[in-house]
């Protein structure tokens, strides 16, 4: 009998053609992205439990837009070469599967020189063998940076625009750790993304493969009772099979929560220690925890459920069937033509049966992959239900809508209550903006909380360059509210609203934001060195403004403006407030908010900052309980904590 094992039968033009298939079904995955682009189909927006279901598919296919966005793109340059590495290793799989027939065969007969011949001809091929195995790696991590890239690059874009990273902690409830889905999650929805094509890709291509090769030998029999034993072993799987990317993506939100309570703690851990309160978050920080601890053993018990199946059917169940199938060209139907082919040679039936089995074992890993690796997509759709989720709301809130659960103002008995069930979707600004060179004036316009709290039903007044306005009354009453809606972190519900643009506007709080950076990036932020330079401000500009604040000594005390450190720890509540007053008067707005800023500056200090800012024609805007202040504003604008509220001059 002819060795048919001994050359791989794989002609040039099957390979082309394996390898356009491969490449044909990636461009029609892309192309079909694009034409849904396109067209008016809207991506359903009923909630997806993170199944394999029509939702996970719509929703894919838009992330793959984002991530894949053109055919010339570099994701499809590493994927088609990630194909083409994927035939290759095949083709050489087969090729060492029958070597080693043939080292067998040599061992048999005694012939100690082929022996030899064959071992080096092994050797050889380890060479490549390794840096495929390698490279195929490789381009699967590259792949799940290009794709992470991509995805955080489009997030960003959204994220860090206008007011939405603020207005998507602070008026949307849908996602309450964006922090996570922005990083970790995206990161874990990569990596499955990339791993599903080879996982994919490369056991159909060895199905196919092996299939022929096996099909020479012992007929199509062998590799049709292959396929019935893991169809059997799928559609059983199947029906046992827990949702695991529902698991996937309750896992994903509770590592967020709990990662969120560590997080709360170490950002209040002063007013936490101050109250002794410690107690009482670890009590919460362990609940967290033990939520999370408690699903992942649930899952960690399916998981070993599963395992045990997947062992029985795909493991030991292959093993048996394999057996079977081996012996087919001895016992089976042909057995009288085959042992005629090869005549007495007994060493001959042992070649056969080890490249035979070494394909088959090799069929049998691909087709247990592929069935097996439905896992690995209920794994993808539970990553692709956490991070689609955040792509939702900010392209909810990019178009003007956010969801929340809302205060419900109608009840029988004439009580506030909250439906705790749903969220609405709100638009988010009802209202009217008019944007103006440097009035400021609310007309008509309510100050509601996002949730839907009415604090002020209707508020009208107008405020002009030099108009000074101190705000005054009780906690709770809508001061604040007043400010986040004039500097469009909340939306105008109704009326109408006249403001100049936003960069004539500055806020100032109460705890100051000082970043990571210089002396100087604490003045100028958020501008940079090279913006402060184009408006012709130089560094001794920088220490005069320190100066006005009674700060000039941190620039001797800290070795310049050039030094770096950590200002939140370094500087005391009232050194915070003095940067942030100096910061004030380095921009030179039109208006400033200033909400309790200087509750931690003496008062001497206090009014010979507030006098500079009036020097610079700045028009204050001022929340403070201090009586101190008051002599500094010509107007007051009071709030009597019921609804109502007054605009008047001050007699001074």
């Amino acid at each position: 009998m002819p060795n048919v094992l001994s050359k791989i039968p794989m002609p040039q033009s099957f390979q082309n053609k394996a390898l356009s298939g491969a490449l044909l079904v990636l461009i029609l995955m892309i192309v079909k992205s694009k034409k849904e682009a396109s067209s008016p189909r809207k991506i359903p927006r009923r909630q997806g439990q993170g199944n394999v279901d029509q939702v996970f598919i719509n929703r894919i296919l838009d992330l793959l837009k984002i991530v894949i966005p053109s055919i010339k793109s570099m994701e499809v340059v590493d994927l088609s070469v990630l194909t083409v590495f994927l035939v290759i290793r095949t083709m050489m799989s087969i090729y060492i599967s029958s070597l080693n027939g043939r080292i067998v065969k040599t061992i048999i007969n005694g012939d100690l020189q082929k022996f030899i011949k064959k071992i080096v001809q092994l050797g050889l091929v380890a060479v490549p063998a390794s840096f495929v195995n390698s490279y195929l790696e490789y381009l699967n991590k590259s792949l799940s940076l290009r794709f992470r890239r991509r995805l955080t690059e489009y997030f960003h874009d959204q994220y860090i625009k206008n007011m939405i990273f603020y207005q998507v902690s602070n008026l949307d409830s849908r996602v309450t750790n964006p922090d996570q889905r922005l990083t970790t999650d995206i990161e874990k929805w990569a990596n499955s993304l990339s791993q599903i094509y080879s996982n994919f890709s490369k056991p159909v291509l060895d199905i196919f493969l092996f299939s022929k090769k096996l099909a020479v030998s012992i007929g199509y029999q062998g590799p049709m009772y292959v396929f019935l034993w893991y169809f059997f072993s799928g559609v059983l799987l199947k029906i046992v099979s827990p949702a695991f990317g529902k698991l996937t993506a309750i896992d994903q939100k509770l590592e967020g929560e709990y990662r969120s309570v560590h997080s709360q703690l170490l950002y209040h851990a002063e007013e936490v220690a101050f109250l002794q309160g410690q107690n009482w978050e670890k009590l919460k920080i362990n609940q967290s925890y033990q939520q999370l601890n408690k699903h992942q053993i649930v899952v960690n018990k399916l998981r070993l459920f599963m395992g045990i199946f997947d062992g029985l059917l795909v493991k030991y169940g292959a093993v048996m069937a394999g057996y079977g199938i081996m012996g087919l060209p001895v016992f089976g139907p042909n057995r009288e033509e085959y042992l005629k082919k090869i005549g007495n040679d007994k060493s001959a039936i042992t070649r056969d049966y080890v490249s035979n089995s070494s394909l088959l074992i090799n069929l049998a890993k691909a087709i247990g992959r592929l069935v097996v690796s439905y896992k690995e997509i209920q794994q993808l759709a539970g990553y692709t239900r956490v991070v689609y989720e955040i792509k939702e709301v900010l392209s909810d809130l990019t178009s003007g809508y956010y969801r929340r659960t809302q205060v419900q103002q109608e009840n029988e008995t004439g009580q506030v209550v909250i439906d705790q069930g749903k969220h609405q979707t709100i638009q988010l600004d009802k209202g009217q903006i008019i944007q103006t060179d440097d009035i400021i004036e609310f007309e008509n316009v309510p100050i509601i909380s996002p949730n839907g709290d009415t604090l002020i039903k209707g508020m009208s007044f107008k405020i002009t360059p030099g108009m000074n306005v101190i705000i005054s009354g009780p906690n709770g009453c809508g001061k604040s509210s007043l400010f986040r809606i004039l500097g469009a972190l909340w939306p105008v519900q109704g009326g109408t609203l006249y403001r100049p643009a936003i960069d004539k506007l500055f806020y100032i709080p109460q705890r100051p934001y000082l970043p990571p950076g210089t002396l100087r990036d604490q003045i100028i932020y958020p501008h940079t060195k090279l913006q402060m330079l184009r408006r012709k401000i130089n560094d001794q500009d920088l220490i005069k403004l320190l100066e006005d604040v009674q700060l000039e000594y941190l620039v001797y005390r800290e070795r310049g403006l050039d030094a770096a450190n950590d200002w939140n720890d370094v500087l005391s509540g009232g050194e915070k407030q003095r940067i942030a007053m100096a910061r004030l008067f380095y921009h030179k707005p039109q208006y400033a908010i200033l909400d309790e800023c200087t509750s931690s500056v003496s008062m001497d200090i206090e009014a010979i900052m507030y006098n500079k800012a009036k020097a610079l024609n700045i028009t204050l805007f001022t929340v403070s309980h201090r009586q101190s202040l008051f002599k500094f504003h010509e107007y007051i604008l009071k709030f009597d904590g019921e609804g109502k509220y007054w605009f008047n001059k001050q007699n001074i």
